[in-house]
C-alpha cells in the first residue's frame, strides 16, 4: 500500500465559492486534483488530507465534499482539521454520519493515532506560532490547547506501538507548520523527535517560503509542505509499505 498526502483542497460543492479569486493557479482546481489523484492513487492506497478540506460551515454542507473525496481512488482517506474547517464536529458524530452515508473510505485524525501503509500516523491542527509576528495574546490559549491535543495523539501512538510490540516509521500531520519560516522551533515541534517522529507534513501556506520549500530537517525531523497549490494539485507520495520515498 502506498501513502500519499495533500492539504488545502478547499472544496465547496454545496455552494459556489470559486477559488480562482485567489489567483489563476487555482482555476479549475478540483478538476486538476481529481485528474492527478486518479492517475497516481490506486484503490488499495491511502491519502492523508491535512486540513482545509471544505468551505462548508455545517457538517451537512460538507457531505458533498466528503462524498467527492470518498469516490476518488483509495482505500483510506484520512482527514485532519484545518483552520477553515468550520464544519468539523465531534469524532463520534463524524464517524456516525460517514457510516450512515456509506462513506466507507473516510477516516478522521483527531486526538488519536493509527497505522497506515506501514507507517505510524498521528497529528493535530496546530496554530499560529508564538514566534510569528501575527501572534496575539489570545492566540496563546489556542496554541496551548493544540499542544495538549498533540500530546494526546502521541500518547495514543505510544499505546498503539506498545500493543503491537513494534515501532514503525513515525509521521506527524499538522495543518499549521510547527516551525517558523526561519526555522525556529516551537512547543509543538519539540514533541516530535522524542516520540519517534521522523517526518512532519503540513499545509496552510500559500505564499512562497524558501525555507519550507527545501523540506528542511530540524532537530532530526524533516518538514514537508503539502498545500495543494504548492504540489500543483497532485498528491505527494510519502512512501510505500513503511518505507519513505527517497526524496523524503
Amino acid at each position: 500500500m502506498k501513502l500519499f498526502m495533500i492539504s488545502d483542497l478547499h472544496l465547496s460543492f454545496a455552494f459556489d465559492k470559486p477559488m480562482d479569486i485567489f489567483g489563476e493557479r487555482w482555476k479549475n482546481h478540483t478538476d486538476r486534483i481529481k485528474g492527478a489523484w486518479s492517475a497516481i492513487v490506486s484503490d488499495e492506497d491511502a491519502v492523508v488530507i491535512g486540513g482545509d478540506v471544505s468551505w462548508a460551515i455545517s457538517f451537512d454542507d460538507a457531505l458533498p465534499d466528503l462524498r467527492w473525496i470518498d469516490e476518488l481512488p483509495g482505500r483510506k482517506k484520512i482527514i485532519l482539521r484545518g483552520n477553515h474547517d468550520y464544519w468539523w464536529s465531534t469524532l463520534k458524530k463524524m464517524k456516525r454520519v460517514v457510516l450512515e452515508q456509506g462513506l466507507n473510505s473516510i477516516l478522521f485524525l483527531r486526538h488519536n493515532a493509527m497505522e497506515v501503509a506501514g507507517f505510524d500516523l498521528c497529528g493535530t491542527r496546530g496554530w499560529v506560532l508564538p514566534s510569528d509576528d501575527a501572534f496575539k495574546p489570545e492566540d496563546q490559549r489556542v496554541f496551548d490547547r493544540e499542544v495538549i491535543r498533540m500530546n494526546l495523539s502521541l500518547s495514543d501512538l505510544a499505546t498503539l506501538r506498545h500493543q503491537r510490540g513494534s515501532v514503525q516509521p513515525g509521521i506527524a500531520v499538522m495543518h499549521y507548520p510547527p516551525i517558523s519560516e526561519k526555522g525556529q522551533t516551537s512547543a509543538l515541534s519539540s514533541l516530535l523527535a522524542p516520540a519517534g517522529i521522523q517526518r512532519c507534513f503540513f499545509g496552510h501556506i500559500h505564499h512562497d517560503v524558501p525555507f519550507y520549500s527545501t523540506s528542511p530537517v530540524v532537530d532530526g525531523v524533516r518538514y514537508v509542505l503539502t498545500s495543494a497549490d504548492h504540489l500543483e494539485f497532485q498528491p505527494l507520495l510519502i512512501g510505500e509499505d513503511g518505507v519513505f520515498q527517497e526524496s523524503l
